[in-house]
């Protein structure tokens, strides 16, 4: 009887221990360069600029599922910078006014990102696409993990991703998935933009914790895309002969 209690209990600690791995959260630091190149845009204003921006973004996961958006009270101020006789104004944007949560379903292979455009909410439906990624035997110790490479290369993106297979679930930041562990650091086009997992927590998650989003009508990126293009046109024409960019990460 002692030695069936003994063996059923470790048989439900080892359960709970598989299963905890395969849910909880990942906090990022997200770094992108701000290299902007325009004509005519003196060096006074160019030093205003700042060289990147650093954001905090939390991954949520579990039941094949993963939400990932900024974390509270984590988010950067935009930059607004006017040159002084007003020919120019450089507007970036690092998060809109509606909550940036990005909703991925593995099982239903399905993607619903809410995202807004000058504080309107949209919720934009996508397939959840396969990524071809090159598997590497390059590894590294990060953050108490053992972590592997992998390369993502098409004509325009080139991608290093670090990914553990401690953490046996297909989720990532932002864009990336489908490695056979959790990426815990991401490297875009040699540092334009970078992830890096700050804190890793494995833990049963609340329910509404991996709730998709429901704010805003539902469009397609094509759809969003076109949206965009129209609102910054009205915005340049309602500023006459202001040149303005908006960078939306």
């Amino acid at each position: 009887m002692k030695s069936t209690l003994i063996f059923t209990t470790l048989v439900f600690a080892f359960y709970i221990n598989i299963n905890a791995q395969t849910e909880g959260s990942i906090v990022y630091s997200e770094t992108f360069k701000l290299d902007l190149q325009i004509e005519g845009m003196d060096d006074s204003m160019k030093e205003m600029i700042p060289q990147s921006q650093t954001v905090k973004r939390e991954l949520f996961f579990g039941n094949n599922q993963s939400v990932f958006k900024t974390q509270k009270g984590e988010g950067v101020d935009d930059v607004d910078i006017s040159s002084d006789d007003g020919s120019f104004e450089i507007v970036i944007m690092i998060d809109d006014a509606v909550d940036n949560i990005l909703y991925k379903n593995m099982k239903e292979k399905a993607i619903i990102h809410q995202k807004g455009i000058m504080g309107k909410p949209f919720l934009v439906i996508d397939d959840l696409k396969r990524i071809k990624w090159k598997i590497t035997p390059e590894k590294v110790k990060y953050l108490g993990y053992e972590c592997q490479k992998a390369v993502l290369e098409t004509n325009d993106v080139f991608v290093i991703a670090w990914f553990t297979s401690q953490i046996p679930v297909q989720v990532g930041p932002s864009d990336y998935h489908g490695l056979p562990g959790a990426i815990l650091m991401v490297n875009v086009n040699d540092g334009e933009v970078e992830f890096k997992a700050t804190k890793v927590d494995l833990r049963t998650l609340d329910e509404d914790m991996l709730q998709a989003p429901k704010k805003g009508k539902e469009i397609t990126e094509e759809e969003y895309q076109s949206i965009q293009k129209e609102k910054e046109s009205e915005m340049t024409q309602m500023h006459g002969r202001r040149e303005r960019k908006e960078i939306r990460n």
